[in-house]
């Protein structure tokens, strides 16, 4: 769950799981920035952070992802607003 800069609660889910979970918030953290900076809608940079995530937690060593693999972990990506 995230707050968006509008106060929209955002519930976000990406149903995959990578052994590797160290640096994956700070995957998430990337992706959104980088999202942001593309000037994404704020669902979109959502789902490219859940991506990002979730890409790192599929590879070894923190902070290493497959950025073609977290965008395609980011179309599938489950959002909703509260």
């Amino acid at each position: 769950m995230i707050a968006g800069p509008d106060g929209t609660i955002v519930h976000g889910r990406l149903y995959a799981k990578g052994p590797y979970q160290v640096g994956s918030g700070d995957a998430f953290l990337g992706g959104l920035v980088t999202a942001l900076d593309r000037a994404a809608p704020w669902f979109d940079a959502i789902a490219l952070a859940l991506g990002a995530a979730t890409a790192n937690a599929e590879m070894p060593g923190a902070g290493r992802l497959d950025p073609v693999l977290a965008a395609e972990l980011a179309a599938r990506a489950d959002l909703s607003s509260a």
